[in-house]
């Protein structure tokens, strides 16, 4: 078969060529294909280095000239300095290289030459100079090479890295004789994106349509707290949060490829589930999460391996006591070995030369070689990477080898031959070490590495007393500059250093089989896998998803009925560790003693939904109480909360607070992070704020001001390296208010009330979006009671319409704080209130005249209702918001409202000088965080719901309403009954008559069911 590799690097033939992990991974797999007598064709940049590779390699020029342009649209935000489109005008050549059976072509122009030293752009580049575009110009190139000199026959087109080929399966989709393979390499962010309209632009240019639609997410509702858990991983490496019109990456290939790739077993699970990390929860409401399920039979391991080179040297017969003679290093010690390219954070590097530092300054008996690799391409001097890494080695010679440079397989061996241990402290799941640790392991050198998914199958996590544990574990880590990591690194450090010491006999068991386990993993084994995979594919033969994989990822409703009688016991088990009492009974009788299996399991996990599912259905009112309390929060002093949390098997406890991030660790600076291959997480608003242990599994702090989101947002760190979030009311134990004694119904009599109004967004609505199965029951129950149910939303008719039709909802709504009367059954605006616009401009300009420049927003008028937003407009611009620099364009057409941002002072300020300075013209109110809105004077949703009041036939005194936010006020004020839900804003519980559960918690169910009873109950 013909296989067609598309990779940014792919230098395992010559370093020069090589950067990272990618290039052994393409090289080895083209020269085992080769091998096989198959066709393979290596497309990859020049990056400048055609001269300095013709030096040593026959490389011939192809007579292959395209002239072409590749139009690159500017997301204005990102590059606010650079006009909206520029075109460059590229004329691309082509060059070959056969070497090992495999034909390498270089594709060069004048920007694929670009960086020649580093091949690839800094990611500080981004929005300043255009060469970070290197990347998407190659796929842009090598698509045309492809199609224009490598096509008309059937082959496969096998892309490494999803983001450097993101477009080719959608490019190749309608080409009958081309099959589209991506492996993810390395672990992303599933959420990295690409801005839409240039994806838009390239896929037309090649005449392929977008369809890019059912991509897109829905972001959680501004003030809440899957808002919050949100920003709160936008400061780390898991998760990144972009402006508006961006598409996902991953879902991009996954939508077009034919197979999706993974380098190990645990990589593919890490990235079908998230299990354990702090990203699990938000995963689940992406639509990446539902694609991975639908999509899962594409997804397949072809694995990873070690080079035969490598495997047929013989560490025996390295000289160690030369060779650390040569690192100026004494034999006699036992010897730590680490090697990677340079990359602070994720790769663990900061904490590793911290770890070290403490550990010589302790006084242990131990020696390092830190290999950190900064030079990329073309033979050019190793930089230092960074200056504190370098005074620590300078520090202790003859203690530490610190190298910057690139080395040649000779250099390594003999190095990672001479290594007693080798240290590879992975974070984030971003990065398994794979080959360099498996390289080192295969030498015999003791792993001490990272307890992840991606690495699991190198053993170094099993217990110490599993006859296939080959080494010592770290805890895993989701943060920069981790003190956990570091003291954990000391702890293994000097723990490994004393085994070498005391215990000859135990380190070289665990080096036996840490030998034997590495030298499973070959290249040929890894090329045999995934050719299996291509002829399947290129013949039609369907490989189905293993069932046995969606019982371990809980994925039972995915699982088809012989299933169930197959694995029974499989489904039994796993359902019983993830507490999933559904799935458990189809398999097992669920009796007292498996209900309590099923909660302590749940219990353990810190799955307090599951939890309450349990206690509910098994009756156990103890258990209910249990869950609930595991929290207390007591209102002090000046308005402090005191906050108290319990779980036995949690190790951390931190809570979601506002804030700008920590300040730099200064180990850093701007110039070497800048250089870094990592981009810099940006601030997010939203920092956690450690609880400090008190007594084992108790933990306490103080809050000076409201959370997150309106609600206690929580992340666990548990005893068994699970991270997961909780969310629980932060109203004070103390302080709650009972429910007024509002009595049901009697049999046959009238609803204590006949309108029932809900807000949406923080209300009805969970922080995902959605509405929950109980929610929808209670509203029924309702329903049939013969009350109304009415939608009450400050979103404008044309933003809400999915969540009504999701809610099934058919009558009318009050929509845009009261201004809109929408029919939803017939989807039409029966009347809505503008804005005048010379008004608008008057507010904008009284108000900045006291708080300086705002950042603007606003809403059209119907039918367009498009939000246009300047620049800087919040913290989190949503998809579908226009984005202009010209508040001009503002006043452009008729709008609804004006919308205030400021930058620095909280919205509550803004409002308060808003309503002081044109209160008698405006309405001013605010609804969701960052935002303060104006609306036509006399516009409040308690207008508006008297309006649809009188139209329905109904009055405030046998009204029910139910809010979260300051715009929810004059609507509680009205109804007769006035409901705040346990998130809501401090101002609307002051005024509410009852405050109810979280919205995550269905407080708006939990008060409908007191009113008009929930099925089972008698009234």
């Amino acid at each position: 078969m013909h296989l067609i590799h598309f990779a940014f690097e792919c230098g395992g033939f010559d370093n020069r060529l090589m950067r990272g992990g990618l290039s052994p991974l393409v090289w080895n797999l083209s020269r085992e294909y080769a091998a096989r007598g198959h066709r393979v064709s290596l497309v990859t940049p020049a990056h400048g280095l055609i001269g300095t590779l013709r030096r040593t390699h026959p490389v011939e020029e192809l007579p292959y000239v395209h002239e072409h342009q590749v139009p690159l649209v500017l997301d204005p935000k990102t590059w606010p300095d650079h006009p909206s489109e520029v075109t460059l005008e590229l004329t691309t050549r082509a060059y070959r290289l056969r070497t090992d059976g495999v034909d390498v072509y270089f594709l060069s122009d004048s920007c694929l030459d670009l960086l020649p030293d580093r091949l690839y752009p800094p990611p500080g580049t981004e929005g300043t100079d255009l060469a970070y575009f290197k990347p998407l110009v190659f796929q842009v190139a090598g698509a045309h090479f492809i199609q224009r000199y490598l096509g008309g026959q059937e082959a496969v087109v096998h892309g490494f890295e999803p983001y450097y080929h993101y477009l080719l399966p959608a490019l190749f989709a309608g080409d009958p004789s081309l099959r589209t393979v991506s492996t993810v390499a390395a672990n992303a962010p599933v959420t990295q994106k690409v801005y839409r309209p240039q994806v838009e632009r390239l896929l037309g240019m090649f005449g392929v349509g977008a369809g890019l639609d059912a991509l897109e997410e829905e972001l959680p509702a501004e003030d809440s707290p899957g808002a919050a858990m949100a920003r709160v991983l936008a400061g780390t490496r898991m998760h990144v949060e972009y402006g508006p019109d961006h598409v996902a990456v991953l879902p991009l290939v996954l939508a077009h490829a034919d197979l999706l790739d993974f380098v190990s077993p645990g990589q593919r699970d890490y990235c079908s589930t998230f299990r354990d990390t702090p990203f699990e929860s938000l995963f689940h409401t992406l639509p990446v999460s539902r694609m991975v399920r639908a999509q899962a039979h594409k997804l397949f391991t072809g694995g990873c391996g070690i080079s035969d080179s490598w495997l047929a040297r013989d560490p025996g017969a390295v000289d160690r006591e030369a060779v650390l003679r040569s690192l100026g290093i004494d034999a006699s010690l036992p010897v730590f070995y680490h090697a990677a390219r340079y990359a602070v954070h994720h790769k663990g590097q900061l904490e590793l030369v911290r770890a070290v530092e403490e550990v010589l300054a302790s006084g242990t008996d131990a020696a390092f070689v830190l290999r950190f690799a900064t030079s990329g391409g073309g033979g050019q001097p190793a930089p230092v990477g960074n200056v504190y890494f370098q005074s620590v080695a300078d520090r202790y010679p003859g203690r530490i080898h610190l190298d910057w440079r690139l080395a040649d397989e000779d250099t390594l061996f003999e190095q990672a031959a001479c290594a007693d241990f080798c240290v590879f402290p992975s974070k984030f799941e971003l990065d398994g070490f794979l080959i360099a640790q498996a390289e080192a392991m295969a030498c015999g050198a003791v792993p001490i590495a990272t307890a992840q998914s991606v690495t699991a199958h190198f053993g170094h996590a099993l217990p110490a007393d599993d006859p296939r544990a080959t080494g010592l574990s770290l805890p895993g880590s989701f943060r920069d500059d981790d003190p956990a990591l570091t003291r954990a690194l000391v702890e293994r450090l000097q723990q490994a250093a004393e085994l070498r010491r005391t215990d000859p006999g135990g380190y070289a068991r665990l080096s036996a089989t840490a030998r034997a386990t590495a030298r499973r993993f070959t290249w040929a084994r890894s090329a045999d896998r995934r050719l299996a995979a291509f002829e399947d594919l290129l013949r039609g033969r369907p490989r189905p998803f293993p069932a046995e994989d969606a019982v371990r990822y809980g994925w039972f409703d995915a699982l088809p009925a012989a299933a169930w009688d197959q694995h029974r016991q499989l489904i039994a088990r796993s359902a019983a560790a993830l507490g999933d009492a559904a799935a458990y009974g189809r398999c097992a009788p669920l009796d007292e003693a498996a209900y309590e299996r099923l909660f302590e399991a749940a219990y353990a996990r810190a799955d307090f939904a599951a939890c309450a599912r349990t206690a509910r259905a098994a009756g156990r009112e103890d258990w209910a109480a249990r869950v609930r309390g595991r929290y207390g929060i007591r209102l002090g002093s000046a308005g402090r909360r005191h906050v108290t949390y319990r779980h036995p098997e949690a190790r951390h406890v931190e809570v979601a607070v506002p804030g700008t991030g920590r300040s730099s660790s200064g180990l850093e600076s701007p110039a070497e992070a800048l250089a870094s291959d990592e981009a810099v997480p940006a601030g997010s608003g939203v920092v956690l704020l450690p609880l400090e242990p008190v007594q084992e599994g108790v933990f306490e702090g103080v809050l000076t001001g409201p959370p997150v989101g309106g609600q206690l947002l929580v992340m666990l760190t548990l005893a068994s390296g699970r991270v997961t979030w909780d969310t629980v009311p932060f109203e004070p134990s103390a302080a709650r208010r009972e429910p007024p004694a509002v009595p049901y119904r009697s049999a046959g009599g009238p609803p204590p009330f006949r309108l029932v109004a809900t807000d949406l967004d923080g209300t009805l609505l969970r922080s995902d979006q959605t509405v929950s199965g109980r929610t929808l029951r209670a509203l029924a129950r309702a329903a049939e009671a013969g009350a109304a149910h009415l939608v009450v939303t400050g979103r404008p008719a044309a933003a809400c319409r999915q969540y009504l039709a999701a809610l099934g909802y058919r009558g009318l709504a009050v929509c845009g704080q009261g201004a809109q009367l929408y029919d939803a059954g017939a989807d039409r605006l029966l009347s809505s209130a503008s804005l005048d616009l010379g008004l608008a401009r008057s507010v904008v300009e009284r108000v900045e005249a006291v708080l300086g420049p705002l950042e603007l927003g606003v809403v059209t008028a119907p039918p367009e209702s498009r939000f246009k937003v300047t620049p800087r407009f919040g913290e989190r611009v949503r998809h579908g918001w226009d984005v202009t620099a010209d508040r001009g364009l503002l006043w452009s057409h008729p709008i609804d409202k004006l919308v205030l941002h400021h930058t620095s002072l909280p919205e509550d300020d803004v409002a308060a000088v808003a309503q002081r300075l044109c209160g008698a013209e405006v309405t001013v109110v605010h609804s969701v965080r960052g935002m303060v809105e104006v609306l036509p004077a006399g516009t409040t949703k308690a207008a508006g719901v008297e309006r649809a009041a009188r139209l329905l036939g109904y009055d405030a005194a046998r009204t029910v309403a139910f809010g979260d936010m300051p715009n929810d006020i004059p609507l509680l004020a009205w109804a007769g009954h006035g409901v705040a839900v346990g998130n809501a804003h401090p101002a609307l519980r002051a005024m509410a008559d009852e405050i109810a559960p979280a919205n995550d918690d269905d407080g708006v169910a939990t008060v409908l069911e007191r009113l008009f009873g929930s099925p089972g109950r008698v009234s």
